[in-house]
């Protein structure tokens, strides 16, 4: 019998809390490394689910309730004056970036979850993949998967060509106190 295959996972947000929790459940033993310090739960945003989103959820080891998100049964467009000009009957449930990560990070072993773990580098053999970081520790295993985000470590050192690049758009995306929106307003993106 073969000793357990070890995964390192760089970046521990979403991407990473998935592919970590996905390799456990197949078998792996996984270290997530987050450069930051602490959890990172207030990032982020509102987030449409769908059903592929949920199998993913399930299927890394976590249960979805009723307390996911908000049901909306379907899509309006405003205008300037708040007034419906368009609708679409589109049933969704609404859900918020943090309570994925909680979601996610949960079911994820604490233990193995570590804080303030910068990478510096990535070097290989034949046998192993270490990951450095900035605290002079080191971890080793057989695989590394770099989810660290746009501004990404593992990527720079293997791929240092890539780089953002402007797509032609941009989206704005907000959120406001519902005391703030006006009673008109309110009524006409409730359920929405």
């Amino acid at each position: 019998m073969s000793a357990q295959r070890r995964a390192l996972v760089i970046g521990g947000s979403m991407g990473g809390l998935f592919a970590a929790n996905l390799l456990a459940r197949a078998g792996w033993d996984v270290e997530l490394f987050e450069r930051v310090g602490e959890a990172l739960a207030g990032r982020g945003a509102g987030i449409v689910t769908h059903d592929e989103l949920f199998a993913v959820i399930r299927r890394a080891g976590a249960v979805i309730d009723d307390t996911i998100g908000c049901a909306t049964h379907s899509r309006v467009t405003l205008d300037r004056t708040g007034r419906v000009i368009a609708e679409m009957p589109l049933d969704q449930i609404l859900t918020a970036w943090g309570r994925l990560y909680r979601l996610m990070k949960d079911v994820f072993p604490a233990a193995r979850y570590h804080f303030n773990k910068s990478l510096v580098r990535v070097a290989q053999s034949d046998a192993a993949v270490t990951a450095h970081f900035a605290d002079g520790s080191q971890a080793s295993g057989e695989l590394l998967i770099g989810a660290d985000g746009i501004r990404s470590t593992v990527r720079a050192q293997f791929l240092p060509q890539a780089r953002p690049a402007y797509v032609g758009y941009l989206a704005w995306r907000g959120l406001a106190e519902e005391s703030a929106v006006s009673d008109g307003t309110r009524r006409a993106l409730s359920d929405r």
